[in-house]
């Protein structure tokens, strides 16, 4: 399965009416660690950026967070 670029996870969401902000704020995170971390700047291996992966439902290399 490859991962979504930027672009079709902002698509998505704004099909299920959410701007990249509002479900940032929804979720509890800060709009900036979700533009990064679906731009690939913050990789999502630990910490926020994981919780945001997983929250959006991409894939995580589980192999880097054992």
């Amino acid at each position: 399965m490859s991962t979504p670029n930027a672009n079709q996870i902002k698509h998505a969401l704004r099909q299920q009416g959410h701007t990249l902000k509002s479900w940032s704020e929804a979720n509890g995170f800060k709009y900036r660690d979700v533009s990064e971390t679906i731009r690939g700047i913050r990789r999502g291996h630990y910490g926020v950026g994981r919780e945001i992966r997983m929250k959006l439902g991409l894939p995580l290399d589980e192999q880097l967070a054992a």
